[in-house]
Parts: C-alpha cells; structure tokens; sequence
C-alpha cells in the first residue's frame, strides 16, 4: 500500500502543468480532459480564428476601475468568470493572447496571478502566444467549445496581493522589484498616470520585458534565474515584492518568479504606482539605482 501511495503521488506531480507550455505541448494535450485553454483578448480576433478548444475571456472580466486606479474585481465577480470558463481547483488552465501588443501578454499574466490568487494553481501561458502557435503551422478554428460551468469557490490566499499598508510597513525589509521601464522607475521619464516621478523607496529595477525576446517567447531558463539569484541577490524561500503602473507589467514579473522560476513567496502590488506615486504620504526615491540591503 505504501508503494501504491507513492507511485499515485508520483504520477500527481508528473501530470501537474508546467508554468509555460510550448505550442508543440498544447497541440499534444488539447484534447485532455482537465485541460481549459482559455485567450485572453478583445474578441473580435476571437470570432475569425482561435486554438481549437480555446474559451475566451478579456481583461475588463477581471479587473476594473474602482474611482482612483485599475483593481481585481471582486471576489464575487471573479468566481462567476472562473465557473463561466469552467474552470475548478483540478483543471488544468492554459492561457494565451494574440500579442498585437506587448499589453496583451500582460493581461494573459495578470489573468494568471489573479487565477493563482483566488486559488487556481495549475495555469500555464502559451509560450509566444497566439503568433508562436501560428509560427508552428498549427491549426485554428472558429468553432466555439461547449463549456460546462463549474460551481468554484475561490479559496483566497492572501500571500500573494500587497495593499499600500502592507508596502509601508515593510519598506527596507524585504526586496521590492519595480516592472517598469528604467526611465520611468528613474523619474527621467514621467508616468501619465503617476503624479511623482521616481519609484518606491528601495526598489529595484527589472523591466518585465527583459525576460522575453522579440518574439515574446521567454529567455533561457538559466539566464533568468542567474539574474535574480547572482544579480538580485533573491533568495528563492524569501519573499519578494512586485510593483509596476498599475499591476500588468508586474504581473509577469510574477508570471517569471512565481511560475517559472519557482519563488513561492512572491506578493503583488495591485494598485502600484497608481496609488503610491499619487499620494504625498508615501516615500520614494528618483535618479538613481537601488538595490536591496537588509
């Protein structure tokens, strides 16, 4: 009995889902039963062709403007969108986007922090997206899944979202990674939305789309992982905080450690620099580098 009970928990882990999947994988396994491959888009791409099997979400299902910046909808609302999808606990979530721009990617990351926030572990992105899936030579469709809603009740874990409190307390305790570009997180470039120029006292700066290429397809495994271990001076059992404009850009910086690099204790700021750089109350810095010392 015991040799049976460690060769079922051996075959749970072989099956659980890698962070990212390549279009080779998908095609192999979009025809498994626990697996929902859902894109994340406007819908019009949608209708004319799409990965045969995919559902379609946006953006707009899981967050909203809550009269001062960009937030997750609430947990009501996010639960209505995960059982429309007929997503639960056990299933399998593959997420892509067309990539038309460098924001759709980040919606399909943020989709996947949200996802892991209201207590869905098993969700991967489709490396190089819906134009790595093209680049393949694989097949579209513009027939639409039948889905069978679940009943899922999201089981929150609270390690992984930071409010403003919770950043001002830990201010110099713990490191904070800036997903904006460089001169942004300087201040030598202003921020539309961000009325103080500069970043959040002792964070560093990691441009989210340094760890993707032209083609939106991730960089080498090993070179992410030097980066923040040998450049970052991360420790993978610590925990790390992630900021950006408004939660997007952030969210694949998450997408990177959290998944891909397998950082467990990676905690999001939603609101960002939406809420930190408009206020007066809140310490920053401008003009130069930071790196974290405790």
């Amino acid at each position: 009995m015991k040799i049976l009970g460690v060769l079922i928990t051996a075959t749970v882990s072989l099956l659980a889902i890698e962070p990212l999947v390549t279009p080779q994988w998908l095609s192999e396994h979009q025809n498994d039963s626990q697996l929902k491959i859902i894109e994340v888009s406007d819908g019009e791409g949608y209708e004319f062709e799409h990965i045969k099997g995919a559902a379609h979400t946006s953006i707009g299902k899981w967050r909203f403007d809550n009269g001062t910046f960009l937030s997750v909808r609430p947990v009501s609302e996010i639960e209505k969108e995960i059982s429309a999808l007929g997503i639960d606990e056990k299933t399998d979530v593959v997420l892509y986007a067309p990539i038309n721009e460098p924001k759709d990617l980040l919606k399909a990351s943020y989709i996947y922090w949200a996802l892991n926030y209201h207590g869905i572990k098993n969700v991967a992105l489709l490396d190089g997206g819906l134009k790595g899936w093209k680049n393949s030579k694989l097949a579209l469709t513009q027939e639409k899944p039948r889905i069978a809603p679940s009943a899922y009740k999201a089981k929150i874990d609270v390690s992984k979202i930071a409010d403003i409190t919770y950043v001002k307390n830990h201010l110099g305790k713990l490191p904070m990674i800036d997903a904006r570009p460089s001169d942004m997180y300087l201040g030598v470039t202003p921020t539309a939305t961000v009325k103080r120029n500069g970043h959040i006292k002792g964070g560093m700066s990691y441009s989210w789309n340094y760890s993707v290429d032209k083609e939106y397809v991730l960089k080498d495994k090993k070179m992410l992982e030097s980066v923040f271990k040998e450049g970052y001076g991360l420790d993978k059992n610590k925990e790390v905080l992630v900021y950006c404009t408004g939660g997007l850009e952030t969210s694949f910086n998450y997408f990177v450690l959290n998944g891909v690099l397998g950082y467990k204790n990676v905690r999001l700021y939603d609101a960002s620099m939406k809420e930190w750089g408009n206020r007066e109350d809140t310490l920053m810095t401008q003009y130069r580098y930071e790196m974290f010392k405790k």
